[in-house]
């Protein structure tokens, strides 16, 4: 057992220190917390109009998941980040801003096809993986 567990650190080490890799472990993570926050919140009844109901789960779903990334991507995708944490937490919502605005248009317009609420927040999140991976790497958290 210590013998497998030596050579699993071996090979998976070189994969651990890489940023896409991390970043999509770390985005798996999120995405997993995001789900279960979102199947919560849609739960909770703020209105009897169903899309109303799905935008709003999907508004407070998303601004949480917004603190709940920055702290993860910063202590373990981008960890050697030297930047400063209000250089990096301004930088990091400015790219969140341009992000959100991509996920709710997108959101709305897979509503608005009647996909289905779960649908939809998987598609409109999937969107916006490559664009956060780029503005954070080359934006926010660079050295």
């Amino acid at each position: 057992m210590k013998n497998l567990k030596a050579k699993l650190t071996v090979l998976l080490k070189p994969y651990l220190k890489n940023k896409k890799v991390l970043y999509l472990i770390n985005g798996s993570i999120i995405f997993f917390i995001n789900m279960v926050l979102a199947y919560l919140i849609v739960k909770i009844p703020f209105s009897s109009h169903p899309r109303i109901q799905n935008n709003v789960a999907n508004v407070v779903t998303t601004e949480l998941m917004v603190f709940i990334s920055f702290f993860i991507h910063d202590n373990f995708t981008w960890k050697g980040s030297t930047s400063s944490f209000i250089y990096k937490i301004i930088r990091y919502h400015s790219v969140m801003i341009v992000s959100i605005i991509i996920r709710f248009l997108s959101f709305m317009i897979f509503d608005f096809l009647h996909f289905p609420f779960m649908v939809s927040t998987v598609l409109s999140i999937l969107i916006i993986i490559i664009f956060n991976f780029i503005g954070f790497d080359k934006f926010v958290f660079h050295k």
